[in-house]
């Protein structure tokens, strides 16, 4: 999720099937108009996002400064957690009612820049300056020549290793610019085999090191237009061979621990690394700051282990968050007018700071670095150490059966854990469910 606030499982697969119901609830809308218009002389437009308390906070106070800035305008605001976003969105875009201005993700997006749900934005590009946003922050939402997202800020997954847990089991930090996925294995089960009575590395439940695995084979998720699997069985097998590998090293945790975490919703709070009871977890880089402030002490982020050698660069960054404007809207001038303030105002990074992400304006990144904490500023690093090595950008999810993607692999993938499949049987069935859903 943001990357900045990972959903449960089951919030993961409510919100699948919540975003796929639009595909029949938006053939079958009319053609109302938003409801947004005029108070008191001001135009107000409405601005729909989900998140945590936090960033409802955040957001609030930056729309006070935009509404200060902008007196002719008038923000109406509505905001929720991630459950109740996608399942108001559903409804909202039933009824052609979607709010002018609207926090979007990938691969969800895609079903409403399908059905014409989303406005173009290129057509208002003489208020939205998208000039300092790189390219590659704005592919996800770049389909068929329009752009029909801004990035609230850039992300990344890397691993998250604690430097205190390396000391007390008497292992040394691995070279992440050298260190193989067969040495991430020898490390975690070093570690677990310390007398330090501390497990080596978090089970990897979630798709996060997927991606890197694939691209370092020269694949990806998706072909570059999004319209076939991008993946061979072979380097999906490839994949899950290592997480058996990492399961009967004894390095990490057991497959019902993990399961029971990730059924119960535990967020990066509970992670093992906060509770100093491990020493390496996947992880979205944004989580940093929340992970330290549980645990307590500083960690510190790698780069996926593969890098050395690879067919082409696995580590990328992306957009955990977008924002766009309904296709509808009756004020596209002020909508974009907010799209501008949200991503280019240096005031409202200094607000907002890596809450969505690191602001991808070069701009707004500088004006707050001083403001920043140390965690924050270890962010900002690996994501600049990431685009060093010039990432080619992530292929766009097929709008169809992206969605479906994230809920297939956790299925199988605890399939293979519990032994009910084996890597290969996975994998074949991984990219038949996979094309089922094209």
């Amino acid at each position: 999720m943001n990357h900045s606030s990972r959903p449960s499982r089951r919030s993961r697969l409510r919100a699948v099937g919540l975003t796929c119901s639009v595909f029949a609830l938006v053939l079958s809308a009319g053609c109302a108009a938003d409801s947004s218009g005029n108070d008191g002389g001001k135009t107000v437009i409405r601005f729909n996002w989900w998140g945590s308390d936090v960033r409802h906070e955040q957001t609030k106070q930056m729309i006070a400064l935009f509404e200060k800035e902008h007196p002719n305008i008038s923000v109406q605001v509505e905001y929720s957690n991630w459950d109740d976003y996608w399942k108001k969105l559903s409804t909202s875009a039933a009824a052609s009612d979607m709010p002018d201005v609207l926090q979007i993700t990938d691969p969800f997006m895609y079903s409403y820049i399908d059905n014409g749900q989303l406005m173009d934005l290129k057509k208002v590009k003489d208020v939205l300056h998208t000039d300092k946003l790189p390219a590659n922050s704005m592919a996800m939402t770049t389909v068929k020549g329009g752009l029909y997202g801004v990035p609230a800020g850039d992300s990344a997954f890397g691993v998250a290793v604690d430097p205190a847990a390396f000391k007390k089991a008497g292992v040394p930090m691995p070279d992440d610019t050298k260190w193989s996925w067969d040495d991430y294995v020898k490390t975690a089960t070093a570690i677990a085999k310390s007398k330090s009575k501390l497990v080596g590395s978090v089970m990897p439940l979630y798709p996060n090191m997927v991606g890197p695995w694939l691209r370092q084979h020269g694949e990806d998720y998706w072909t570059e237009d999004g319209s076939e699997i991008g993946f061979t069985e072979k380097t999906m097998t490839g994949y899950w061979e290592w997480v058996v590998k990492l399961r009967d090293s004894g390095g990490t945790t057991s497959p019902e621990a993990a399961v029971e975490a990730l059924a119960s919703g535990a967020g990066i709070e509970q992670n093992l690394v906060a509770q100093h009871k491990a020493a390496m977890t996947e992880m979205s880089v944004t989580q940093l700051g929340a992970l330290e402030a549980a645990g307590g002490r500083e960690t510190k982020l790698l780069l996926f282990p593969g890098e050395d050698g690879a067919a082409q660069v696995g580590a990328y960054t992306k957009p955990g968050v977008f924002y766009g404007a309904s296709a509808r809207t009756e004020h596209p001038k002020e909508a974009a007018q907010l799209l501008d303030f949200l991503v280019n105002s240096p005031e409202a990074g200094k607000i907002g700071k890596f809450d969505r992400g690191v602001p991808v304006n070069p701009d707004v990144l500088k004006a707050i670095t001083p403001e920043l904490s140390p965690a924050e500023k270890r962010i900002a690093d690996y994501l600049g150490r990431v685009n060093a090595l010039k990432p080619t950008a992530v292929h766009l999810p097929n709008a169809k059966a992206g969605p479906a993607v994230p809920e297939i692999f956790q299925r199988l993938n605890e399939d293979v854990l519990f032994d009910r499949l084996s890597p290969k049987a996975a994998a074949k069935k991984f990219i038949s469910e996979i094309k089922s859903q094209l």
